[in-house]
């Protein structure tokens, strides 16, 4: 538990899972919600052959098998320290897990079913986003069963995230509170 009782939450799940746009429903509501892979400098991609920060990434399959995406543990530290509320939520899914995951009194792993996957990253079209194009859907997709399978082992909460932001916020308050 954090110092005087407050709690935070990671939220995480492959992207298309609907991280980003609960995140941003629970500010809407008041809540301190934060999309960490938004916040400038607390992620970068490291090559996995080498180590080294992935200078030149892109969102293609060439790169996104070979890079690892590293939630940087000291500015998380910091975020959380700073934490105003009782309770806020942190959203993202970092590479390094295992380093990020105590930090938390709680990890909630928002899930679909593949074909909602499949039409939510197909909508990024046209964007550099992962998952913009049919080659980075499947591997997402590829990904979602594996990732799925390393949270239950650590005992993570699951979350149906089919529906309307306002439900999925609903079912994770219920399990948080």
């Amino acid at each position: 538990m954090k110092p005087h009782g407050k709690k935070a939450i990671l939220v995480t799940g492959v992207s298309g899972s609907g991280k980003s746009r609960v995140s941003s429903h629970f500010r809407d509501l008041g809540y301190e919600s934060y999309d960490i892979e938004a916040i400038e400098g607390m992620f970068a991609h490291y090559r996995k052959d080498t180590g080294e920060v992935f200078e030149d990434y892109e969102n293609i399959p060439k790169k996104i098998g070979n890079a690892d995406w590293i939630c940087d543990k000291d500015k998380l530290k910091k975020l959380l320290d700073e934490q105003k509320s009782n309770l806020a939520f942190y959203f993202g899914v970092p590479s390094n897990m295992d380093d990020i995951f105590p930090l938390f009194q709680k990890v909630i792993v928002l899930t679909t079913s593949p074909e909602t996957l499949a039409k939510r990253l197909s909508s990024r079209e046209g964007t550099d986003a992962i998952g913009a194009t049919e080659e980075t859907r499947q591997m997402i997709l590829g990904w979602k069963d594996w990732w799925e399978n390393q949270m239950k082992k650590k005992n993570a909460v699951f979350i149906n995230a089919e529906e309307n932001p306002d439900e999925v916020t609903k079912k994770i308050l219920e399990v948080t509170l």
